[in-house]
C-alpha cells in the first residue's frame, strides 16, 4: 500500500511561485532611478543656424547652456535656418532631436530577466516532477492470450 503524499509540498511550491511573482512585479514596476539607472537627458531649445542637405551633411544648431552659447551638429537634416527645436545632447559634438529619443521605462532588460527566471523556475519544477513522480503504469497494457 502506497503512503499518500502530504499537501505541504504543493503549498510550498505555490508559496515559491507567489513570492517570485511578487518579486518580478516589484522589479518591473520599480522606478528606474531606484534600480540605479541614469536619469534621461533633459531636452533644451536650440536654433538651427546652418542647414545641410539631407544627402551630404547635417544641420548645425546653437543653444544656450548655462549662459554660454554652444554649437553642434544635429543628427538630422531638412530644417530651415532660424527654426527652433528641442534637442538632447548625445555626445560632445553631436546632438539629437528630442522627439527621436525613446521615452518611457526601459523594460527590455527587465523583461529578459523575467523570462529567464520563469524559464529557470519551470525547468526546475519539471526536473522536480520528473525526479519525484511516482512510477506510472504503461500506456498500453499487454493483452492476455488464453
Amino acid at each position: 500500500m502506497a503512503v499518500p503524499r502530504s499537501p505541504n509540498r504543493w503549498v510550498f511550491i505555490l508559496l515559491v511561485v507567489g513570492l517570485v511573482g511578487i518579486g518580478v512585479a516589484i522589479a518591473l514596476l520599480a522606478p528606474a532611478k531606484v534600480l540605479g539607472a541614469e536619469e534621461p537627458p533633459r531636452p533644451v531649445t536650440a536654433t538651427v543656424i546652418e542647414t545641410g542637405s539631407c544627402g551630404q551633411g547635417m544641420d548645425t544648431v546653437e543653444w544656450d547652456a548655462n549662459g554660454e552659447k554652444k554649437q553642434a551638429k544635429l543628427d538630422g537634416c531638412g530644417h530651415r535656418k532660424g527654426e527652433t527645436l528641442e534637442i538632447v545632447n548625445t555626445g560632445n559634438d553631436m546632438v539629437s532631436s528630442a522627439s527621436s529619443v525613446p521615452v518611457g521605462l526601459p523594460v527590455g532588460r527587465r523583461l529578459t530577466a523575467l523570462l529567464l527566471c520563469m524559464a529557470a523556475l519551470a525547468g526546475g519544477f519539471y526536473a522536480f516532477l520528473f525526479r519525484y513522480a511516482p512510477l506510472r503504469a504503461p500506456a498500453v497494457l499487454p493483452t492476455r492470450s488464453d
